[in-house]
């Protein structure tokens, strides 16, 4: 009798310590579940209905499946993808690999920068770029003392309180059933704006940004071989389901409150407009509190994600420690100051910026699957049939949608 009481009392303990040993992947998560994506969800949902449903769906399976091979990738190989490029086919490809992920980086956190000056301008009511020389000295304090996590933290609660109110919108206003269910039927939408708008969908959650970061987050926490069914679970519950519910919802709100009134979201009001059968007038506040929350948490990892990949190509220790890597995120700041001069609405820049990122995708979703299948370098952690069919299936839709919204912009294609 003695023995399944004392298995009782250490199961606790093991589920306890398990959930507390996940993480790697929430950071992405966090990331993912950014502005980028609210902009480029919500504009779609309001723009086509249900219509681009599918693609919201796909993203976050194809999410889930991609951030679970950069995992593998980092667990099987001890290092970040762009050392275990380098050691398997040379200096050239890591040079290509760095420069495809920095550019995508770096365009990531002067678009950012934009949206934080504006969202922070509506907040007070002062209008001004002036704003991100403030910013880029708090966020260069912040990530260089590793200061930014309770910030980080603070900046989740409001982002999720935001979320939560999106989900009683959805449950109160009770969407066409039927239209979702049309929706989920793939088809693509026509023209320059279509192309932007799947290809930014997709952006958001198969990103060259996250991708190549995450085999450094698994690292950072020394995870190995052995915990394979951990980052499973981890990438799982954080890509999967609350990223999948995060984008699903907020694309379902749009496409059930705005489509049906033709209202098109060009600003961050527009937004906001969802949220007011649940919260009234305290809609608008209430979302640019949660929105700025979502710029600010989401910029931060980005300028670290700079570092990592120039402080691994260079051979530098990846900590912010290093005053190397702290000049890497300072030059990045620095880039950053260029982002509030550019015009343009920053919503439509922000779900451009997905789009041009996903452009850069394909390369290391191929570079994935291409060491996952390696024998001698995998191993017995090779990928299955079924890892590999959807990890096709990523890289597929990700080349497709990027020619396609390539072709668009430039006018080459028109369909």
């Amino acid at each position: 009798m003695q023995s399944p009481r004392n298995s009782d009392h250490r199961e606790p303990a093991v589920f306890g310590r398990f959930f507390r040993q996940m993480g790697p992947a929430w950071v992405i998560s966090a990331v993912a579940c950014g502005p980028a994506t609210m902009a480029s969800v919500s504009m779609a949902g309001a723009h086509y209905g249900y219509q681009l449903l599918w693609v919201v769906v796909l993203s976050a399976l194809l999410a889930f499946v991609v951030q679970f091979m950069a995992a593998k990738v980092g667990l099987i190989g001890g290092k970040g993808i762009i050392a275990l490029v380098e050691e398997r086919w040379g200096n050239g490809w890591a040079w290509i690999l760095m420069i495809d992920a920095l550019l995508a980086t770096w365009l990531a956190a002067a678009v950012l920068m934009k949206a934080l000056v504006e969202t922070t301008g509506l907040v007070t009511g002062v209008l001004t770029p002036w704003w991100s020389l403030i910013y880029v000295v708090l966020i260069f304090f912040l990530v260089g003392i590793g200061g930014y996590r309770w910030v980080e933290r603070v900046c989740k609660i409001l982002v999720s309180m935001v979320v939560v109110c999106f989900v009683v919108t959805v449950i109160k206003i009770r969407p066409d059933l039927s239209g979702m269910a049309r929706g989920l039927v793939p088809t693509f939408t026509p023209g320059s704006q279509g192309a932007l708008m799947m290809a930014g969908i997709m952006g958001g959650a198969v990103h060259v940004t996250i991708i190549a970061m995450h085999t450094y987050n698994v690292n950072a926490r020394n995870w190995g071989p052995e915990e394979m069914g951990l980052a499973w679970t981890d990438t799982f519950l954080s890509m999967f389901l609350a990223f999948g519910i995060y984008s699903v919802t907020l694309f379902v709100a749009a496409a059930s409150v705005l489509h049906p009134q033709g209202i098109e979201v060009k600003t961050a009001f527009d937004l906001a407009r969802p949220l007011k059968p649940v919260l009234g007038v305290y809609a608008h506040g209430i979302f640019l509190a949660g929105f700025w929350a979502a710029v600010f948490s989401t910029i931060m990892p980005t300028y670290l994600a700079a570092g990592y990949f120039i402080a691994d190509k260079m051979k530098w220790t990846i900590s912010v420690r290093d005053p190397r890597f702290k000049g890497v995120v300072f030059f990045g700041c620095l880039i950053s100051l260029v982002g509030p001069l550019v015009k343009g609405s920053f919503l439509i820049l922000l779900v451009v910026m997905l789009a041009l990122g996903l452009c850069g995708t394909p390369l290391v979703v191929f570079i994935l699957l291409f060491l996952l299948n390696q024998k001698q370098w995998a191993k017995g952690h090779r990928n299955g049939w079924l890892l590999n069919l959807i990890g096709a299936g990523a890289l597929s839709i990700t080349t497709l949608l990027a020619v396609r919204f390539i072709l668009a912009k430039t006018g080459i294609w028109t369909g």
